[in-house]
């Protein structure tokens, strides 16, 4: 076995990098929002684990448990844009889905923080330039709450949402019983 040091070397600030990010959202975002909001979800996720298959609460449930994650008040909706848009929870792609979701309009503090730390991965500029266009491009994803779409499939939400603006076809959500 042959070691390859370009690769070492290459893929331990990347890893740093990547630490930075999580940590970032974790003290930046996640830690004051669980503080100034200790009062619980009104979602609890043993709810949305009882939601039919298919169901965008159903499909939150699996994500957060998946990756033995709670529901973080405040961030129902946040996690729920994951599945719709199509990222993972990766540090690179909450950059991506930032950029996204900038090109989107959402102009909050936290969308532009950590759309600011992919400053850090010059090797992605592009790809976010590419997510940030396609954020301009489509359906305002920013009114949609877990709360009011949990029982909505999934399917129907992603075509809806990653569609581009000005499309005249009529889509119908199909609410699961």
């Amino acid at each position: 076995m042959i070691l390859d040091l370009k690769q070492i070397t290459i893929n331990k600030p990347y890893k740093l990098r990547e630490s930075f990010v999580e940590n970032l959202k974790i003290s930046i975002a996640i830690k004051p929002l669980q503080y100034l909001f200790q009062s619980k979800s009104k979602i609890q996720l043993k709810e949305l684990a009882l939601l039919p298959e298919g169901t965008i609460g159903n499909d939150v449930f699996k994500m957060l448990n998946s990756l033995n994650l709670k529901i973080i008040p405040k961030f129902e909706e946040h996690d729920m844009k994951h599945i719709i848009l199509g990222y993972s929870m990766s540090p690179i792609d909450e950059i991506r889905m930032q950029a996204y979701l900038f090109g989107n309009g959402n102009y909050s503090i936290f969308c532009l923080l950590f759309l600011a730390s992919g400053i850090l991965f010059p090797e992605h500029w592009k790809t976010f330039y590419i997510d940030y266009k396609k954020g301009k491009k489509t359906v305002s994803i920013s009114d949609l709450s877990l709360e009011k779409c949990k029982m909505l499939l999934s399917k129907d939400l992603k075509t809806i949402y990653r569609r581009e603006k000005g499309l005249s076809e009529t889509l119908v959500l199909t609410k699961r019983v």
